[in-house]
């Protein structure tokens, strides 16, 4: 079963997204990644001038198996919660956030003071996201 958190179509290989794009949403979005629903990294790219905490290849590894695993996580709750926006995992150093959308997944990073009322406004403004 692919993702079935987000909107209806795969907008990321329709509209040419780039990780430029996702870091214009929130000064404090430190990475983004995307992967299709088979796991093929799509782009992987921390924001210019952001020191990375991890390294680039277990930022791959992430997104090839994360988002299909985060979204069947959250699947398990659905028939009585409805459908997930987003999965939110906070770390001591950034939180994670990842979206599913039919045909992969995007995920992000953010820097640690983010509130939670901005990442719901970040959620809001992934383009082609349905309100979380």
């Amino acid at each position: 079963m692919g993702p079935s958190f987000g909107c209806k179509r795969c907008w990321i290989l329709m509209t040419g997204l780039v990780p430029e794009d996702i870091f214009h949403i929130h000064p404090q979005i430190r990475w983004a990644g995307w992967a299709s629903e088979s796991g093929k990294v799509i782009f992987s790219k921390m924001r210019p001038g952001v020191e990375t905490h991890s390294p680039e290849a277990d930022d791959r590894q992430f997104l090839e198996f994360g988002g299909l695993i985060m979204d069947g996580v959250a699947q398990r709750s659905s028939e009585w919660l409805g459908k997930p926006g987003f999965v939110r995992v906070a770390y001591e150093k950034a939180t994670q956030m990842v979206f599913g959308f039919d045909g992969g997944y995007l995920a992000l990073t953010v820097e640690p003071g983010v509130s939670a009322d901005e990442m719901v406004g970040i959620a809001k403004a992934v383009p082609g996201l349905a309100s979380p």
